[in-house]
């Protein structure tokens, strides 16, 4: 796709969505990069089921970018389950202010990542590639982020247990879903309460994307919980605990 094609498209999606802020002159060649980057390196790696420039600047740019006004100025974060780096790269680009660590079990992607944030100048990325549920349990970044945000990585019950330890006292855990949402939420009842998080926001909304007409796969839900208190000490489990008996 030619340059202006591109920015074309995705400000018009940015815009559609409430981003604005974050097309920008700072920001723009960015995407274009990253977009090329991301689905070159699809084609011997498989990051995403999503492989044109409009996906991509929908449901992996804005859709990761909708998150980026509940994360405080200078937030240190870390984006568990990560993949191929959504939401963490989109969100370096957009929030220079905030240091990112994407963090997921397959050490090709976290590679592919820290190559991407170099390959477009960013500064703010790190990366570590680990199980979220033994990672937890270490002095290095247990209670040590500021938010800890997932999306589409597991249902809420269990994606609290692989989050919460991570964040620190008053810290936030965001979790970013689709439509089945609510329905996690209301299963994740006992996790909420079990590690001891307040839930601060709902915020509810139809993501404005060109690449689908399904206006079920639009919806969207971000779950913004607060930690109120350290998170005991036997949380995480070990991942079949977790998976056998979620909370």
């Amino acid at each position: 796709m030619e340059k202006q094609i591109f920015f074309e498209i995705a400000e018009r999606v940015f815009s559609e969505n409430g981003l604005s802020e974050f097309w920008n002159d700072e920001t723009k060649d960015k995407f274009f990069d990253l977009c090329n980057i991301m689905l070159e390196q699809n084609k011997v790696m498989n990051l995403s089921a999503i492989r044109d420039e409009e996906g991509v600047i929908c449901r992996h740019f804005a859709d990761s970018l909708t998150v980026a006004k509940h994360i405080p100025a200078g937030a240190k974060i870390l984006d568990v389950g990560s993949g191929g780096g959504m939401p963490t790269l989109p969100l370096a680009i957009a929030r220079p202010d905030v240091k990112i660590t994407a963090l997921d079990a397959t050490a090709k992607k976290m590679a592919y990542v820290l190559s991407a944030a170099e390959k477009i100048g960013l500064t703010n990325v790190s990366t570590i590639s680990a199980r979220a549920e033994e990672l937890g349990n270490t002095p290095a970044h247990r209670e040590k982020y500021d938010v800890v945000c997932a999306r589409a990585v597991a249902e809420l019950r269990i994606l609290a247990e692989w989050c919460v330890p991570f964040a620190k006292k008053d810290g936030l855990f965001i979790a970013m879903k689709g439509k089945n949402g609510k329905k996690e939420l209301d299963d994740a009842k006992n996790a909420v309460k079990t590690l001891l998080l307040h839930m601060e926001k709902d915020d509810e909304f139809n993501l404005f994307d060109l690449s689908s007409q399904d206006e079920a796969d639009a919806k969207r839900h971000i779950f913004v919980f607060r930690k109120t208190t350290a998170t005991p000490k036997q949380y995480p489990r070990r991942n079949a605990q977790i998976q056998k008996k979620p909370l």
